[in-house]
């Protein structure tokens, strides 16, 4: 107890937080520290698998792809907003997200999932990577004002880059002893 309370006066006056953001700071940069790790997870697994079967003459295409999903999913992204509320989107986006990595994870560990179809996952991957960060930050510039921004966005950004080290390495180690497509189920139980 007594080194809990010396560790919290400590984030307290480095980061120059206040005791009643705490909470809520230490939980959006757990947050931003999940989603990025799973993306620096999921991100290179998806592009080795891509480019091992298809070579990198399949790029162009799915970067024209990807822009395509974007600009028609941004449209329906913002239809769905008009109706729905901000956490119930991020909540759904956060489940879908999870679902759509175990079935990627079966679809691939039983070679469901080759050749052109692999589009679906790499595309995917880039949206999901733009989506759950733009959300996250979303959500933070909600839940702060300008002044408090200021001061915990850097504790929070923290998270985010603490996030890709460690989804970075943990890539890397894993994939020492693990099946590439096993990755995919490790982002899922991450996410």
């Amino acid at each position: 107890m007594l080194y809990k309370n010396i560790l919290k006066k400590y984030i307290l006056k480095v980061f120059d937080l206040k005791e009643e953001e705490l909470h809520k700071t230490l939980l959006l940069q757990l947050n931003i520290f999940l989603i990025i790790t799973t993306l620096l997870i999921v991100k290179p697994t998806i592009n080795s698998l891509f480019l091992s079967e298809l070579t990198s003459d399949a790029l162009p295409l799915g970067y024209v792809l990807t822009a395509l999903t974007a600009i028609i999913g941004s449209y329906f992204y913002d239809k769905i907003l008009e109706i729905k509320p901000l956490n119930r989107v991020i909540e759904c986006t956060i489940k879908g997200s999870v679902i759509s990595l175990i079935i990627f994870g079966i679809a691939l560990t039983f070679n469901l999932a080759g050749g052109y179809i692999l589009y679906i996952p790499y595309i995917w991957v880039a949206i999901f990577g733009l989506l759950t960060a733009s959300q996250f930050w979303i959500l933070a510039n909600l839940v702060y004002n300008v002044r408090e921004a200021k001061r915990v966005f850097g504790f929070i950004g923290a998270g985010a880059i603490a996030g890709g080290i460690f989804g970075g390495y943990l890539t890397s180690i894993l994939t020492t002893f693990l099946k590439t497509e096993i990755l995919f189920f490790v982002a899922a139980f991450l996410l």
